[in-house]
């Protein structure tokens, strides 16, 4: 069943913690790519079980709109006539054979007689339960991958994201892999309460940091907040990738009285249980995610992530400290430290990368010492 990746998970004692579909647009973080065979146009779009694809679009994009004020169609099509086939998912742009209904013939737009060279796909897909969603990225005609006529569509690296928005070259398994997808041989993205430690829940409390610690800054939360998250969501890290969501998780956040987000220090920090696997483990998970130049999260996009070096704490299994810059300041470290179970993660931005990354250092030891609890 597919997860949605941005739903708030709420953690309840004595249930499968496990995802539900949901209703909105775009729930979910599918991800579709083009390329070029020949002289057609090839879309790969991933579909998770119990889902299908219902409907394919091309036109201008968002940027050709707003020039013209005219949303362009080049070609739409809907109601696969064979939805089962093995599977439905590569689809060539302009071809009307496998669909029932084709609502604008390829070329057939008078004012679009040719692919846009700047365009848009939309996907569609509907579930079992009846909800319909929808995938569209916008790119560069010039810009997608062009291979020789004849060549396997399931062997080819498709235009996943415009080069200039953390462009994504990538075969059909790889964009597969960001469907926030879940079969029963995957991993299951959430925590089971039968793989949880009896204890977990109040170490957890005590391995979150006192208000006192970080005395420098004024609490912004009056108590730790639930707050369940993966360890950390570097370089696209999430349940798209199957990474497990922690359970029992909660968060408390300190800024600077008159807290600007450009300029401002803000320390936040999470700590959580896991069942299925130790928090080592999901430290693990993470680490193998460096290799990435950009990357949005929530909204917010972070450039070069990079490993720092830190001396070994006491009492912790594992430890990870990388620093990086985001959009809206120059620093931003995060110290992933793993006790068993029970992991905490220590989040600094701030106005330079020096001043994050002393701060981070500064908190280490305070951070070891409350998961050892």
């Amino acid at each position: 069943m597919r997860k949605a990746f941005s739903l708030v998970f709420t953690v309840l004692a004595g249930l499968l913690l496990a995802g539900c579909p949901g209703d909105s647009a775009e729930p979910l973080e599918y991800r579709v790519g083009v390329a070029r065979i020949g002289e057609d146009y090839h879309l790969f779009a991933p579909v998770c079980p119990g889902d299908k694809l219902s409907a394919v679009e091309v036109g201008g994009s968002e940027h050709d709109m707003s020039r013209s004020g005219v949303a362009y169609s080049w070609w739409s099509a809907s109601r696969p006539a064979d939805p089962a086939a093995s599977p439905f998912e590569f689809v060539v742009l302009g071809d009307d054979g496998p669909f029932q209904h084709v609502a604008m013939r390829a070329g057939g737009n008078p004012l679009r007689p040719t692919l846009p060279a700047d365009f848009r796909v939309s996907a569609g897909y509907t579930d079992g339960y009846g909800a319909r969603y929808q995938k569209t990225i916008s790119l560069e005609l010039p810009a997608v991958p062009a291979y020789p006529a004849g060549t396997d569509p399931r062997r080819v690296r498709y235009l996943t994201r415009p080069l200039d928005d953390m462009g994504d070259l990538a075969g059909p398994e790889e964009i597969r892999s960001h469907s926030a997808c879940a079969t029963a041989a995957e991993t299951p993205l959430r925590q089971t309460a039968d793989s949880m430690r009896s204890e977990a829940p109040g170490r957890v409390d005590r391995a979150m940091l006192d208000r006192e610690t970080v005395g420098w800054l004024m609490p912004f939360t009056i108590e730790a907040a639930t707050s369940e998250d993966v360890a950390a969501h570097l370089c696209g890290n999430g349940p798209g990738f199957g990474a497990l969501v922690a359970a029992f998780g909660q968060e408390r956040i300190w800024r600077e009285p008159d807290f600007d987000v450009d300029t401002g220090v803000e320390v936040r920090y999470f700590t959580g249980a896991y069942g299925r696997i130790t928090a080592g483990e999901a430290i693990g998970q993470v680490d193998g995610r460096f290799g990435c130049a950009r990357y949005d999260d929530g909204g917010v996009a972070y450039a070069g992530p990079h490993r720092v070096g830190l001396s070994a704490l006491d009492g912790v299994d594992r430890q990870l400290l990388y620093c990086e810059e985001s959009e809206h300041s120059a620093g931003r470290c995060t110290l992933l430290l793993a006790r068993g179970d029970i992991l905490s993660r220590l989040v600094v931005q701030a106005a330079t990368a020096e001043q994050a990354e002393t701060s981070a250092r500064a908190l280490a030891d305070d951070a070891a010492a409350a998961l050892n609890r």
